[in-house]
């Protein structure tokens, strides 16, 4: 194994057991301190009129819909960590084919978090765009 191999295998179990170890729990933790927020959004904090409820409700939302987007990093995280895997087995074979599927494999994760909700209104409005699809894609965060 070359030096320069050497220090590339290295530098990948690294990003493995930081990705593994470190980034995808902190993001499920980040997560799970969100969820525990979501239930403290009660009447006795934002009272039970119209208006504070109005915006308890999206605050709410809101809160939800980050709590997916932290826990669909942390999927991205541990799925690229076995991604690194991969180029580990591929890398004595052939360490430029395993580099560059690499980094295939990072240029597949998404830059940003879509719902499920969200990709579904902007998958109807891009067969169908119309005044009222564009609105409905328009109503999701994320």
């Amino acid at each position: 194994m070359s030096g320069q191999m050497q220090v590339t295998k290295e530098k990948w179990q690294g990003w493995e057991k930081a990705l593994r170890e470190e980034m995808a729990p902190k993001l499920l933790d980040a997560a799970g301190q969100l969820e525990l927020n979501i239930g403290l959004q009660t009447e006795g904090k934002w009272s039970t009129e119209p208006g504070p409820q109005a915006f308890a409700a999206k605050y709410k939302q809101y809160l939800i819909e980050e709590v997916a987007a932290l826990k669909a990093m942390a999927a991205n995280a541990k799925n690229f960590a076995d991604k690194i895997n991969e180029a580990l087995g591929m890398l004595e074979k052939d360490e430029a084919a395993a580099k560059s599927w690499l980094d295939g494999e990072a240029a597949k994760i998404p830059a940003v978090y879509i719902s499920e909700a969200k990709q579904a209104a902007l998958d109807e409005f891009e067969k169908h765009p119309t005044p009222s699809n564009f609105a409905r894609a328009q109503k999701y965060r994320y």
